[in-house]
């Protein structure tokens, strides 16, 4: 993308950082790279000195058009990690107490049999993927929840119109998660966040 189209996003990207609220914002430099997921973006920096945008999207999103994506990385950078904490915490703390306790009690029975620490070692790696089936559902509702505020903050029919463009280009990592997969365990498709964003716009039309 030409630079005079990248100063478009980083001023489109200024006006959505106030109105999310961020104050410390330094946005200097657009990165369009490859590899990564092509509904989403991020940034680098403590400041979002960088905004890492998907090459995929060059020259298929106006400037105006990426603002609802990147709300969604501000908004994440600035409570998602707080939202998945909170989730998690709920769903993680019984079962990890349980497996902690049923390993603790090996130890304390089993404590002079040469096997006690083969079995504890293994207890904890099988735990640990179980754990993570814990975790998965709590990340995923998170991602949905950070696109209902970026709906509240941006519009709820302006952000379902770039997702649906997106969706329509047949981009191969998108219809890769919309099969399935492992990380979709953790993250939802582009057709799980138009459908979320489907659910409220009944409720918030604009």
């Amino acid at each position: 993308m030409a630079s005079q189209e990248d100063a478009a996003v980083i001023e489109g990207a200024r006006k959505v950082a106030g109105q999310c609220g961020i104050s410390r914002f330094d946005l200097k430099t657009v990165l369009w790279v490859g590899g990564g997921q092509s509904d989403e973006c991020s940034f680098l920096g403590r400041s979002f000195n960088t905004l890492v945008l998907p090459k995929s999207l060059i020259g298929a999103l106006r400037p105006e058009e990426c603002e609802p994506l990147i709300a969604s990385a501000i908004i994440r950078s600035k409570s998602g990690e707080r939202i998945v904490r909170r989730g998690a915490l709920t769903r993680l703390v019984l079962p990890a107490g349980l497996i902690g306790l049923v390993l603790t009690f090996v130890a304390l029975i089993f404590r002079t049999e040469s096997w006690t620490w083969y079995v504890i070692e293994a207890g904890g790696a099988v735990s640990t993927p179980i754990l993570l089936q814990f975790f998965a559902p709590e990340s995923k509702k998170a991602f949905l929840t950070v696109d209902r505020i970026v709906a509240e903050t941006v519009g709820t029919r302006r952000f379902l119109q770039v997702l649906q463009k997106i969706d329509g280009m047949g981009l191969k990592d998108v219809e890769r998660l919309k099969a399935g997969g492992l990380r979709r365990r953790f993250r939802p498709s582009i057709t799980e966040r138009i459908d979320n964003l489907q659910l409220i716009q009944g409720t918030n039309p604009y």
